[in-house]
């Protein structure tokens, strides 16, 4: 069930199909979890600054069930700031990412949770 939301001061434009679409392949490839539980969130014209300025900026979420860790986020993190600065021209020392990782019991999916659907 990985969630990936991007908050950014870039507008709608920018924010195409093919960034998203970019994005669910590259979460579901780094997770190894299948893209069907994928989902992307890019919230863009965010009146927000970093560093006292407006320059292009972000904060990244990314939540899963598993698949992240102290070492695995270095990795993950490296991937996703690649992306946003080709992709979005976000650079690395404009954003910041949050990583969370939750328990299958606190995920609803399909009217139960996902510890009910694959007990784990």
């Amino acid at each position: 069930m990985p969630f990936l939301e991007v908050s950014t001061n870039l507008p709608k434009e920018k924010v195409t199909p093919e960034v998203l679409s970019g994005l669910s392949k590259m979460v579901s490839e780094m997770l190894d979890k299948s893209e069907s539980y994928c989902m992307m969130h890019v919230l863009p014209d965010q009146l927000m600054t970093f560093g006292g300025t407006s320059e292009p900026c972000a904060v990244v979420r990314l939540i899963s069930i598993g698949r992240l860790g102290v070492e695995l986020n270095k990795k993950h993190a490296a991937k996703i700031f690649a992306f946003m600065d080709k992709h979005l021209g976000i650079s690395n020392d404009r954003m910041f990412m949050v990583f969370q990782d939750l328990d299958s019991s606190t995920v609803g999916y399909k009217g139960t949770t996902f510890h009910e659907l694959y007990g784990r």
